[in-house]
C-alpha cells in the first residue's frame, strides 16, 4: 500500500494520496489580502477601512445571502477560496487549487525547484513533494 505524502511550503500544503492523486491548497497569513482575492473575484464592493474581521463577515454574507450573528460560526465558498468565521470572530481564508499543475509551478517558482514541463501532475506534486522535506 503507498503512503500519503504531504509536504509545506509557506503558505501553501501539497499532499499525495495513497493512489498518487495531488492536491494543492494555500492557507494564506494575509486574511485580509485573501478576502480582497474573493471580493474582487465575486463582485463585492468592500470598505477599505474595514477590519479582518467586518470583511469577513459581510463577505461571507455576500456569498451566502445569509445574516451571520456576531457569536456566530460561518464560513463560506466561492470557487476556490474558502472563507472560515470562528465565533471569536477570527477570519481564516484558504484556497484549494483547481489548476494543480499551475500551483506546482508557482510553488516551484517561489522556492527555486526547476522542473520538466513534460512531467505529469503527479510526478511533479510527487518530486516537489520529496524536494521540499529534503531541505
Amino acid at each position: 500500500m503507498a503512503k500519503i505524502k504531504n509536504a509545506r511550503s509557506g503558505e501553501y500544503m501539497i499532499s499525495c494520496s495513497a493512489e498518487g492523486a495531488i492536491k494543492v491548497a494555500k492557507d494564506y497569513n494575509n486574511d485580509k489580502g485573501a478576502l480582497r482575492e474573493v471580493a474582487e473575484a465575486s463582485g463585492f464592493e468592500y470598505d477599505t477601512n474595514w477590519n479582518t474581521q467586518q470583511f469577513g463577515k459581510k463577505l461571507i454574507e455576500h456569498i451566502t445571502g445569509e445574516h451571520v450573528a456576531t457569536k456566530d460560526e460561518a464560513s463560506a465558498e466561492y470557487g476556490e477560496y474558502v472563507i472560515f468565521k470562528t465565533e471569536t470572530g477570527s477570519i481564516q481564508v484558504f484556497k484549494d487549487y483547481d489548476n494543480v499543475k499551475g500551483a506546482l509551478r508557482e510553488i516551484s517558482e517561489q522556492i527555486g525547484f526547476e522542473y520538466d514541463t513534460a512531467w505529469t501532475t503527479r510526478q511533479f506534486g510527487s518530486k516537489l513533494i520529496a524536494f521540499i522535506n529534503e531541505q
